[in-house]
């Protein structure tokens, strides 16, 4: 055989070598990567008032990371999670699709603070506490130290801190306990919507708290919109379809019609679950 045959001939056998080995290559990449491997050291992190607190997955590996709901402050690269840049109170699902495959991995991040649930609390109907929901887990005790069931001697959980300009929502009219439940009847008494509230009315409002938890009372802090309404029916359509959306998004549904709910100023981004919007209605008709 000729020189230039031969070179011929093992340059084509090169080639060919190279290239089943990078298509295998790419079928180990697809196929290889374990779901069980794909996880943090913990399942909750609390932010922290002194340092950084940064977590990353377990085991490195190549592919994209993303988060839902939104307010994960997540690296899309490494994995890494800023707990400190993260909206507190909430449950996240986090996605990892390793490179080169089509099928992808999820485990779950909850960030520790408080939530409050969206929804509309009929007067009328006696619904009149809006409580809050800590570490994205209905029913889960505050890690409040008190010796009886009198919310007065519970001192442990700071709700309502002072801002920076020295205001609390106490001095705007919010009655909320040291447990960080809204007293709605009291709060519209209180004239925190006027005088003679007005039908419609929002107010958006900043709740800064501290609990005593592994976050060692670090402020923490959660943006809240409360409606004010006479009846359910003054209630904008757009505005049930975007509570509906929000429910679902943390209960990990997905489906329904949203084309129109976000005519409003009032309705938040898709993805969104902040601020918690609160719904008080004077009766139901």
């Amino acid at each position: 055989m000729r020189p230039h045959a031969l070179l011929s001939t093992l340059t084509f056998a090169l080639l060919a070598l190279l290239s089943f080995s990078c298509v295998q290559d790419n079928q180990i990449r697809d196929n290889s990567f374990d779901c069980e491997l794909f996880a943090y050291t913990d399942t909750i992190y609390y932010i922290n008032a002194t340092q950084n607190v940064i977590v990353n997955p377990i085991t490195n590996a190549s592919g994209t990371f993303t988060a839902s709901p939104d307010g994960l402050a997540i690296n899309g690269e490494t994995g890494a999670i800023d707990v400190n840049a993260s909206e507190t109170g909430l449950k996240y699902k986090v996605t990892f699709t390793p490179e080169g495959s089509s099928s992808s991995c999820d485990t779950f991040v909850t960030i520790g603070g408080v939530n409050y649930r969206d929804g509309i609390y009929v007067l009328g109907q006696n619904q009149i506490q809006a409580a809050p929901i800590y570490n994205g887990v209905p029913g889960l005790l505050l890690p409040c130290d008190d010796g009886d069931d009198d919310d007065d001697d519970d001192t442990s959980c700071d709700f309502d801190v002072e801002d920076q300009n020295g205001i609390s929502l106490e001095d705007l009219g919010f009655e909320i306990s040291s447990k960080g439940v809204f007293d709605l009847q009291k709060t519209v008494e209180n004239g925190t919507f006027g005088a003679i509230p007005v039908n419609g009315q929002v107010l958006d409002v900043e709740l800064l708290y501290r609990l005593p938890d592994l976050s060692n009372l670090a402020l923490n802090s959660i943006p809240l919109r409360f409606f004010y309404f006479e009846t359910v029916a003054d209630i904008p359509q757009a505005l049930l379809d975007d509570i509906e959306e929000k429910n679902d998004l943390i209960n990990e549904r997905r489906g329904g019609n949203w084309v129109n709910f976000r005519s409003l100023n009032e309705t938040r981004p898709a993805g969104k679950p902040r601020p918690p919007f609160v719904v008080i209605v004077a009766r139901l008709e």
